[in-house]
């Protein structure tokens, strides 16, 4: 587990932090003067709200930040100096520095790192480092966060400046990387510094581990390799994965010169496999690497563990010698660290660079092949998953013999095999899954979610697919054409139009050809959805090409621009195709299916498509052509004066269609032009057809109040059919037209009117907020738990109104509902009333 990533508790955590060298911290604002010694000069130094003040002086004495420099500080920094540490540090060889502290209130702390210029190189105060510490930054697991830390050094103390990174800690400990250390030979802060990340009770506390050499006669382990190099401090030419790539020629140099003390590099394991030694080897057998030594002592550490390793020798001395690290007992961990800490490096070499060829970690699974592995997956035991997690690291081999032997496994092995199998490339498990999917059978439908057996390869197959992406095309292509039965065909006709727009454009226009009518209708949306997409324009302007359209059956034609949905105006062969087919000797099945596409090109704007739409809705000699205008001459608002017309169409249908038309342009905002209402109104007065009053009804309620409306609508609350009265008092409710509420109170209280009108007058008064019901309702609501069907719709109607009314005494009104006793169907109805949002102002 990864521990918290702050710059003060991560360096507690690391034992690092030592306390300012001053024996007592100066009060705030109080100035800080620092001797001139060890050819340094002297320096005062005080903060307060207005800013740090600092003065460069020849000697202490008299030494005053008065007069002196005001140093860089940011805005929201200032107010917080004032309650500053400012003390003083000793560095080595006399030299010295102040470090200012501000902690702000939210977190974060403000330092700024202050000194002296030596003797001669000036009298201007230098700032070395300022910024703030404890704040991260950057995404989760790849924080960043400033970090100032103090060790003992040299009779003084060493300051060094760094980050603390998420992605590169010792297995879970906070590490400081790109460091860089005030040199107190020069005073400036000098890049490449090295710290010894790992604390100084877990050095101390570490198991030491024994080191033998491996005979050069014993020939190296076979097998997958659990360590993958992950992370480093530092690295020459930033090559970290050479350390586990199985080439003992390639290297890992740490990037600080010297015996390279605290650089690390961290390794990805697999907690299920255990570990029980470790193999180095330190020197590549003939690669040169110009300045290379060997470590001497170095920490291996785990989450939980830390171990203290010693080589016996300099094994720079033994170009390609193995050393192994026999463990105590063995571990499983998913996180192991290389430390170093000494080197075997020669006194004054400035420029060594500690380095190590190769590190591979041995398990009992070593001595199995691949397909061995595979095998051992059955059962999905410990064993199975060691053998699951060897796979995984285990590259190309371990992908095919997963491929390769996954059929003989059983249930358990293969949920274990797709999880190797998921590692490769999409290029080379989408053929897999693929093939899984066509193993899909269609189910009973148990759920809305899929057609699909909710088995957990077809899930995890259907998964992978997706995160593949346009690289599983050519495998969702095949289950298109050839997959087992028309819910695998489906799924994946909606997975390719999803991934690959223009990948699944020829594919799903040639599956328009089906003469499954139902699959044809599945590729003909799967399609519409890859037309919604620009990436598939080309694609489809292909399609429409006029001689590869003209070799395709009428059917298909039809079929894909009828897909083409609103990008038909715009797909370039679109307008072309459409009228190559709208001729005036079309048949009855083409003029039909051709109103929807000439209503999108009308939407674009295209006039001659207009007059096409505008003459089917008016002349064509099929009521059934007229009425499919109808339904989609709406989409195209010029098209409204011509649905006003069709709603006296003689076929009652035409009429139905028009008038839904108009209703639904209403509700998505359409401005309803002269005569709508009049219209609508005639229809609900007159129209003999019970279905084409009830239309009219349900449009009226989606147009906005008016005088007019609202008197055309109560003229119908005595229309001979239940259902229309019940959709006029609907709309009367929706407009709240408060002036008819005294007739509905009366249907309310007609004990010859269906309940279920009556329950949607008692509903529409709500709307309405007729406080004056409330008494009424009360009465009603006692009854919804009674034997008749009728009393029980009314009592319905009734708690529900008085939720929208929400009187100040509802929850006593409703009291006799919300008791033990009351049915549970009632006491939820009463809560929800209860919990509802009041419609109307107290």
């Amino acid at each position: 587990m990864r521990r918290p990533l702050t710059s003060s508790l991560g360096i507690v955590a690391l034992g690092l932090w030592a306390a300012p060298s001053a024996s007592a911290a100066p009060l705030p604002g109080n100035p800080i003067v620092t001797p001139a010694e060890g050819g340094q000069q002297a320096l005062a130094l005080s903060a307060s709200d207005a800013g740090l003040v600092a003065r460069v002086c020849a000697r202490e004495a008299g030494c005053s930040p008065a007069g002196g420099a005001s140093l860089e500080v940011p805005a929201d920094v200032k107010p917080l100096l004032a309650r500053a540490k400012v003390v003083p540090v000793a560095l080595g060889g006399g030299k010295r520095l102040v470090r200012v502290n501000a902690e702000a209130p939210g977190g974060g702390t403000w330092v700024a790192l202050v000194a002296a210029p030596l003797a001669g190189k000036g009298d201007a105060p230098v700032m070395l480092w300022s910024g703030w510490t404890g704040r991260a930054k950057g995404e989760h697991g790849e924080e960043r966060t400033s970090a100032v830390i103090e060790e003992p050094f040299d009779k003084g103390v060493r300051v060094v400046v760094g980050e603390l990174r998420g992605d590169v800690n010792i297995c879970g400990r906070p590490a400081l990387v790109a460091a860089r250390a005030v040199d107190p030979a020069t005073m400036t802060l000098t890049r490449g510094a090295s710290v010894q990340n790992l604390s100084a009770k877990e050095r101390g506390s570490a198991m030491k581990i024994a080191v033998t050499p491996v005979p050069a006669d014993r020939p190296p382990a076979a097998g997958t390799a659990l360590l993958r190099a992950q992370s480093a401090s530092s690295a020459v030419g930033k090559a970290i994965g050479t350390l586990t790539d199985g080439d003992p020629e390639t290297t890992w140099s740490e990037a600080k010169t010297g015996e390279g003390r605290g650089e690390f590099v961290a390794f990805s394991s697999a907690s299920e496999v255990g570990i029980d030694t470790l193999e180095i080897v330190v020197r590549p057998p003939k690669a040169e690497v110009p300045e290379g030594a060997s470590p001497k002592t170095f920490f291996l550490a785990t989450p939980d563990r830390v171990f203290e390793v010693t080589l016996p020798e300099d094994a720079w001395r033994k170009a390609g010698a193995r050393y192994e690290i026999k463990l105590p007992s063995e571990i499983a961990t998913s996180c192991v660290s290389l430390v170093l800490d000494t080197a075997y490096a020669p006194a004054g070499a400035d420029k060594t660079r500690v380095t190590i060829a190769e590190v591979t970690a041995r398990t009992a699974l070593d001595s199995l092949s691949p397909e061995a592995l595979v095998g051992a997956l059955a059962g999905g035991g410990d064993r199975a998953k060691a053998a699951a997690a060897m796979l995984s690291r285990g590259g190309a081999p371990a992908v095919k013999a997963a491929l390769e032997g996954y059929d003989k496994l059983d249930d358990a092995g293969k949920r274990l095999a797709e999880h190797v199998i998921d590692t490769a490339p999409c290029s080379e498990q989408a053929g897999f899954y693929a093939r899984i999917l066509s193993t899909a059978q269609p189910q009973a439908k148990k759920s809305r979610r899929s057609e699909l057996d909710e088995d957990p390869a077809l899930l995890h197959a259907q998964d992978r697919i997706r995160r593949c992406g346009r690289a599983a095309a050519p495998a969702l292509a095949e289950l298109v054409t050839q997959g087992n039965g028309n819910a695998v065909k489906k799924a994946a006709a909606a997975e390719l139009s999803l991934l690959a727009p223009a990948e699944a454009v020829p594919v799903l226009t040639d599956a328009l050809a089906s003469p499954d009518d139902a699959l044809r209708r599945e590729m003909r949306a799967a399609l519409a959805h890859a037309a919604k997409n620009d990436r598939a324009l080309p694609a489809l302007a292909t399609e429409l090409g006029a001689d590869k359209l003209g070799a395709r059956p009428e059917g298909v034609r039809i079929d894909l621009l009828r897909a083409l949905g609103a990008s038909i105006g715009r797909v370039e062969g679109g307008k072309e195709a459409f009228w190559a087919l709208a001729v005036p000797e079309a048949p009855f099945r083409t003029r039909y299916l051709l109103q929807a596409p000439a209503a999108e090109l009308v939407r674009a704007g295209d006039a001659k498509a207009e007059a096409y739409l505008r003459a089917s809705l008016r002349k064509d000699p099929d009521w059934h052509v007229r009425m499919r205008a109808a339904e989609v001459a709406a989409r195209a608002p010029v098209m409204i004066p011509a649905l006003l017309e069709a709603a006296e169409d003689p076929e009652p249908r035409v009429r139905d269609a028009a008038i839904q038309a108009l209703g639904d342009a209403a509700g998505k905002g359409t401005v309803a032009p002269a005569g709508f209402v009049r219209a609508l109104a005639g229809r609900l007065a007159k129209d003999p057809w019970t279905f084409v009053r009830v239309s009219s009804a349900r449009a009226m309620a989606a147009i906005p109040a008016s005088p007019e409306a609202d008197a055309a609508l109560a003229s119908s609350l005595k229309d001979a059919s239940p259902e229309v009265r019940a959709r006029v008092i609907d709309a009367l409710g929706a407009h709240r037209a408060v002036r008819y509420a005294e007739p509905l109170r009366k249907i309310v209280d007609d004990t010859a009117e269906t309940a279920d009108v009556r329950a949607r007058a008692i509903l529409a008064l709500a709307s309405m907020c007729d406080t004056s019901s409330v008494d009424a309702w009360t009465k009603l609501a006692y009854r919804v738990a009674a034997p008749d069907e009728g009393d029980r719709t009314l009592g319905a109607a009734a708690i529900a109104a008085l939720g929208d009314i929400k009187p100040k005494d509802l929850q006593k009104r409703l009291a006799p509902l919300l008791g033990e006793k009351a049915p549970r169907n009632v006491r939820e109805m009463a809560r929800a009333a209860l919990e509802a949002q009041p419609k109307c102002a107290k």
